[in-house]
């Protein structure tokens, strides 16, 4: 009796675990175009809404200093899509490349978990933090990772979101 009922419940756990897999797999978005779009509040042509930041390592970038294109990027340490980007950007020609100023923003991310993450994968990228996720707010209402290319005159060339494959592909600069 006692192993009867136990077998029941066994299956019972099995047959509801089975059915919530399976709703959450068709909630999930199968391709691409399905995915969750997300409001975005800069447009090409736009002026970069970020005068200064100052990095985790307490430098002060100007990022409204004109002459060198600038590529923005809002991750998160917690995020694969974001891991995979800064770990492909950091073993990138871009880094050695004079004319561009790199630097990306931990949205809602603190200086002590930033900087332990950088520093447990050698990440050689400026990096700052958006405690509160007022700078990322300018931007769009989610999604990350984002690059943002800005022309030598502070304007954006071009907003997308890089998740996946091949996302630095995705650098846009014209």
């Amino acid at each position: 009796m006692v192993k009867t009922t136990e077998s029941k419940l066994k299956r019972l756990f099995f047959t509801v675990s089975l059915a919530v897999v399976l709703s959450a797999c068709q909630a999930l978005p199968l391709n691409q175009s399905q995915a969750i779009v997300h409001d975005e509040y800069v447009s090409s042509g736009d002026l970069l809404p970020i005068e200064a930041i100052t990095t985790i390592d307490g430098e002060e970038l100007d990022l409204q200093q004109l002459g060198k294109r600038k590529l923005v990027i809002l991750f998160a340490t917690w995020c694969h899509d974001s891991n995979r980007l800064l770990k492909a950007l950091n073993s990138s020609p871009l880094l050695e490349m004079e004319d561009i100023e790199i630097v990306a923003i931990a949205r809602e991310e603190d200086l002590e978990t930033v900087t332990a993450w950088r520093d447990k994968r050698g990440i050689k990228v400026a990096l700052a933090v958006d405690n509160d996720r007022s700078i990322y707010r300018r931007f769009a209402s989610g999604g990350i990772p984002r690059l943002i290319t800005i022309g030598e005159n502070n304007k954006i060339i071009k907003m997308n979101l890089a998740e996946g494959e091949q996302q630095l592909a995705k650098i846009v600069w014209q």
